[in-house]
């Protein structure tokens, strides 16, 4: 059997080509990563609009002069106070002296744990439990004093998740706008026996991809609002800021809701509200917890994936280990995805005889 010395040195070449090619654009996976969740979100809006015989790109555009107007309306509304909020919160932080364990001893709650240390103390001679508080104030509060050196030193990231979030929306609107060019193409890189499949596969990443992540968005938008509500009618300051932050955290299962409750929790604690405040915060926000857990997340998110409870903490464990707060995002879709798409893929193989 003779050898194909043209062909194997094309396929050689090729392969050179796709390896440089991905050294080369690696930096940029994660914008396009970051584009395609944007797409899968926006694209049922694009196409029904598009059913409304209205040009792709037309209905991409009137899509996201829509959201830049929404963003500015809202924007308008709650920057004002975030900054003022900021401002205060860096004036604090700004100054080392301005922040001691003299100055959070003040907190009411605090200090009554300090008396408390103080009794201690004058009940049990050498315990010395009040000094030992006032040192780990002390290391508290050297670790928040940090906090703005650590932001200058780190200032390039942060440029570079401004670009991020400036970048990711361009790259979208492409992906929306070419969506049938950029189709057509991956399917013509197939052969004719494998064009079916090929078309399945592509269908099952839309359903299964696409209705998660919206489903999401729905639930963050739902857990966001719930939490904004519940903390405002408790009296919990800058209800706004902490249910969207609720809400974005409630993305990773099993631990976000808990970062929610205590940002909600710490809030009070850090304006001296009493142990009666921080209690209500807290059943405040285990009252979300149940409505999403019982009502929100089954009817929306609940369809989308089909995953044991014990496998979803498994695997958000391990994303967190392998990549931090990111992958504990990602882990449940990118496993969910990767198992459907090998179950469709065996399904249709043994379907087609091609194992």
């Amino acid at each position: 059997m003779s050898i194909n010395w043209t062909k194997l040195i094309f396929n050689f070449l090729l392969i050179i080509v796709l390896i440089a090619g991905l050294i080369f654009y690696r930096w940029v996976f994660s914008y396009l990563l970051a584009a395609i969740v944007f797409t899968y979100i926006l694209d049922p809006t694009v196409t029904w609009l598009e059913s409304k015989r209205l040009p792709r790109w037309f209905a991409v555009l009137i899509l996201y002069l829509s959201i830049i107007g929404i963003l500015v309306w809202f924007t308008s509304r709650l920057i004002p106070e975030l900054i003022a909020q900021g401002n205060s919160l860096l004036t604090i932080l700004g100054h080392e002296g301005a922040m001691s364990a003299d100055y959070l001893i003040q907190i009411p709650f605090i200090n009554s744990i300090f008396e408390y240390a103080g009794n201690l103390d004058a009940q049990i001679p050498g315990l010395g439990a009040a000094t030992r508080f006032t040192e780990i104030l002390d290391n508290a509060v050297e670790f928040i004093a940090r906090l703005p050196k650590f932001l200058l030193d780190n200032y390039s990231s942060i440029i570079s998740a401004v670009s991020f979030i400036g970048m990711v929306p361009l790259i979208s609107f492409f992906l929306l706008k070419d969506k049938h060019k950029i189709r057509k193409s991956l399917l013509g890189l197939s052969s004719n026996r494998y064009f079916e499949l090929a078309i399945i596969l592509l269908g099952k990443i839309d359903s299964t991809v696409g209705t998660y992540l919206r489903a999401m968005l729905l639930e963050v938008i739902a857990v966001s609002i719930m939490a904004s509500t519940a903390l405002s009618i408790v009296g919990v300051s800058n209800p706004v800021l902490i249910g969207i932050s609720a809400g974005v955290a409630n993305i990773i299962p099993y631990f976000g809701p808990f970062f929610g409750g205590a940002l909600a929790v710490l809030t009070v604690f850090f304006e001296g509200g009493a142990f009666l405040n921080m209690l209500y915060a807290a059943l405040a926000m285990w009252l979300v917890q149940v409505i999403d857990n019982n009502i929100v997340y089954p009817v929306v998110v609940g369809t989308t994936i089909n995953m044991h409870p014990l496998l979803v903490l498994l695997t958000v464990l391990a994303g967190g280990w392998y990549g931090g707060i990111f992958w504990m995002l990602v882990s449940v879709p990118l496993v969910y995805l990767i198992y459907s798409l090998v179950s469709v893929l065996y399904v249709n193989l043994k379907e087609y005889r091609i194992i």
